[in-house]
């Protein structure tokens, strides 16, 4: 039996069963809520923060299991009903209360933690997974402040430093479908997406923009110059879409795990570069040592200079080391941030550095070195950033 009680700020109280702690619900608010099941008797079991009620629609609606509503509270009836109205696409534009800087960075973490945190782990079904990247989108992102910008950068850098790798990820892939000799073409679609040390000037720029980030932009740009489909059907985006749809088909649900697991690595890359203007991806390097990797540009133009900036973190076994390379009208200056091993072995190649870029007829300005990571996102900055990904 559910026994609705009203305080008096108008927060409704609602305790079901034996549960000590209520469900409470506040008149007027705006809720998600996720379609649980839906029951001969037409009743419908719903799923609000995290706790399961039964609603009983007073007409047939267009609803399915897994589907995601938006309700508002209505006051009580006098029996103790308690009416949740379905708002439609346009009255949720025009009731619901814009969502402030704080939560709107808090929406982003959570859903990058999710993103990178294995797949059969994750408490997301596919609808509600859709329908947050969807929402986050729609956010104006651009106008998110630096403060809050800067301190969501810490905090999404600490979580791609401890989450799961998209290169190893890619990898494994690849491994399992070598063992299982299928899709013999894709597999070499996909072994040309990671750079070995050897070709990593020639390709690496290629296989960037082939990670799947660009994809949407390609797509465009393909629409207005149809002779460039080649640059569509080689994007990582468009191989594991295809592998997946014809891993379903074959019902081989290993391998579809593991490409829709990709898959939602390149979804949180596309809310990163969105969120910061800028263009995140992952490294898809084969280095000795070195195992997966994260990569984001910008160019901006201040005081009249134009600033090209890359920030690489570069995960090498357990530990990490991350750089800044930014130039300057044809200047470069490098900081460098990592264990103090790292930074010793650098520190003893700097003359080999500098002498590298001289024969490329390039300057390097100056090498600086930090000791947190916070202090090399501060360098690299979020201000005034630019996309600037040539397709």
């Amino acid at each position: 039996m559910i026994q609705p009680v009203i305080d008096s700020s108008g927060i409704i109280h609602i305790f079901k069963g034996k549960q000590t702690e209520p469900i409470k619900l506040v008149i007027g608010e705006i809720l998600t809520a996720e379609i649980m099941d839906i029951f001969p008797t037409g009743n419908v079991q719903i799923k609000i923060n995290d706790r399961i009620l039964v609603a009983q629609p007073q007409r047939e609606l267009p609803l399915n299991k897994g589907d995601t509503v938006y309700l508002k509270v209505e006051k009580p009836l006098s029996d103790g009903t308690i009416p949740l109205r379905i708002l439609s696409t346009s009255e949720l534009e025009t009731t619901q209360q814009p969502f402030s800087n704080r939560e709107i960075s808090e929406k982003i973490l959570k859903l990058i933690e999710v993103i990178f945190t294995d797949k059969t782990t994750q408490s997301l079904n596919e609808s509600s997974y859709l329908n947050q990247i969807k929402e986050i989108l729609n956010f104006p992102l651009e106008q998110l402040p630096h403060s809050e910008k800067s301190s969501l950068l810490k905090k999404l850098a600490q979580t791609l430093l401890s989450q799961e790798v998209t290169t190893d990820s890619l990898k494994e892939l690849i491994n399992l479908l070598e063992n299982k000799s299928l899709f013999k073409e894709k597999v070499t679609l996909l072994n040309s997406l990671l750079v070995s040390r050897d070709e990593i000037a020639e390709k690496l720029q290629k296989v960037l923009l082939n990670t799947g980030v660009s994809f949407e932009a390609k797509l465009r740009s393909f629409i207005s110059a149809p002779e460039r489909i080649q640059n569509i059907q080689e994007d990582l985006k468009v191989v594991l879409n295809q592998i997946l749809r014809e891993a379903k088909e074959k019902g081989i649900y290993e391998v579809a795990d593991k490409v829709e697991n990709i898959l939602r690595h390149i979804d949180g890359y596309q809310v990163l570069s969105k969120t910061f203007q800028s263009f995140f991806t992952f490294l898809p390097l084969l280095w000795k040592d070195i195992e997966g990797g994260n990569f984001a540009f910008k160019s901006l133009k201040k005081q009249g200079k134009e600033y090209y900036s890359v920030f690489i973190n570069l995960k090498i076994k357990q530990d990490f080391l991350s750089f800044v390379v930014t130039m300057i009208n044809r200047s470069f200056f490098i900081s460098f941030s990592g264990k103090p091993e790292f930074v010793d072995i650098i520190k003893s190649y700097e003359e080999d550095l500098k002498e590298r870029f001289y024969k490329q007829g390039l300057i390097l300005s100056g090498i600086n070195y930090v000791t947190i990571i916070e202090e090399l996102l501060k360098q690299w900055g979020i201000e005034e950033g630019l996309v600037s990904v040539v397709i």
